[in-house]
Order: C-alpha cells, then structure tokens, then sequence
C-alpha cells in the first residue's frame, strides 16, 4: 500500500538574513544572507554562498553544487529527510525544542516581509544543579575497656586528667555538602514566527548561555522557481561525494 502523499505547500522564494550575537563582550555579530527556494512539488534549494543544497523527494536525492569548483555531489536523502511538513522550520536551530517545552508562550501576531505571522516562544529550563551529600566518616574503632573490677573490690576511680593539659576539643562539625555546577548550559529560548498561509516559519531567534542568533526573512516571491533551480547545471562535473576517514586499529 503506498503511502499518501503529502499536501503541496504553496510555491515561493524567500531571501533570508541570520544574525550571531554573541554573549562574549566585545564580540561583533556576525551576518549572513541565504535564500531557500520551494516548488509545489516538495523540491527544496538552499543558496548559501558559493554551495547550494537541492532535495528531491521523489528521488530521494540530496545534491550539494559547489559554485567554485563547478561539481556537484549526488548524495541519497537521509531516512528523517523529506519535504518539510507544514510549519516546519527551515531555519537551522530554530525548531522548536524536542519533547515537551517547560514553557509556551503565544507572541501574537505581526507583519514580516509583507505577509502576516504567528509567534510562539519555547523556554527551556537548565536544570536543577545535584547537591553531593558530605562524605561519610567512617567510625572509629571501639577502646579497648578495662576489665572488670573483682568480686567485692572497691570501684576503681575515674582517672584524673594531667596537671595543665587543655580540655578535649569538641567534634568537629560534618562538612557543608557540595554543590556541584549544573552539567548542562542555561535556560533556552527559541522564538517562532511562522506564516500559517506560507506555510513557514519567516523568523525565528534562539537565546541561549552562548548568545542569540536570529533569522529574519526580509523578501517573499510567491510562485513557482524557475525548474532549472532543482537541476545540475550543464557545464558542472558530477563527483562522487568524499568518503568519511575510517578509523585505524
């Protein structure tokens, strides 16, 4: 029984700009522009600098060009892959947080690149740091006791401490108990801004202990990319992809 095949999601190309701040003082932020482009048939292309990542679906296909070289890599379309459902993030880090969110906050609505959108922020709490109980002291070991006195001899007196000596000190008090740093990093905050009539996210944040980085689209084009954007251009060379290194005993 073949599987259904998803919805199609309106057409369109969209130029997006994403933004590091970093958390580390005197750091410039650093910016970048991309673009994505989707046809109602669920190929996807990705433009960032001199590469371009293509999805076919119907191929099961990932193709990586490289706009220096003039090669391109023809790789299978991982098993998680696929054409994003609606409201999907095509932003990097920016989908909202695996398993259920510790807090979800709606943000309204407003105006990105002339199209409207729906916010919802996701709060990650770090967690809670483990407190190590003290170490335990182990007991001394039992004084030998003198042996008891013979039958009708008078009680032995307690000895008297030495002439001048200073009093036994008190027991020292148990160690506070140790708290160790919490393992993981901060609270996270991921922001989510999505055109429900697109069907995509137009902008998203994410602030975490590192910094923030954001992602902002700042120009829709309804319609229909161009076919050749999903292809091999002719004049580039088909490479085979390079193998990972294998580890050696």
């Amino acid at each position: 029984m073949a599987l259904p095949k998803p919805p199609s999601q309106p057409p369109l190309s969209v130029d997006f700009q994403s933004t590091l701040h970093s958390s580390k003082p005197g750091a410039e932020p650093k910016q970048h522009d991309w673009k994505m482009h989707r046809a109602s048939d669920g190929k996807m292309r990705y433009d960032h600098g001199n590469h371009s990542v293509i999805t076919d679906p119907s191929k099961q296909q990932v193709t990586l060009l490289d706009h220096v070289k003039k090669q391109a890599h023809v790789l299978p379309m991982p098993a998680s892959s696929g054409p994003p459902a609606s409201g999907a993030s095509p932003h990097p880090g920016s989908s909202a947080p695996a398993g259920t969110p510790l807090n979800v906050k709606d943000l309204g609505k407003r105006m990105i690149a002339g199209h409207e959108a729906e916010g919802k922020s996701y709060t990650l709490q770090a967690p809670k740091p483990s407190v190590t109980p003290p170490s335990a002291t182990p007991p001394k070991p039992p004084q030998a006791s003198a042996p008891p006195p013979a039958p009708g001899a008078p009680p032995a007196a307690p000895p008297k401490p030495p002439q001048g000596s200073a009093p036994p000190p008190a027991p020292a008090a148990p160690p506070p108990p140790q708290v160790s740093p919490p393992k993981a990093p901060g609270s996270q905050t991921v922001e989510v801004w999505t055109s429900h009539k697109l069907q995509l996210p137009l902008a998203s944040s994410v602030t975490g202990a590192s910094g923030k980085s954001t992602t902002i689209g700042k120009q829709v084009t309804p319609g229909e990319p161009h076919p050749s954007m999903f292809q091999i251009p002719a004049d580039y060379k088909l490479v085979p992809p390079p193998k990972a290194p294998t580890s050696s005993h």
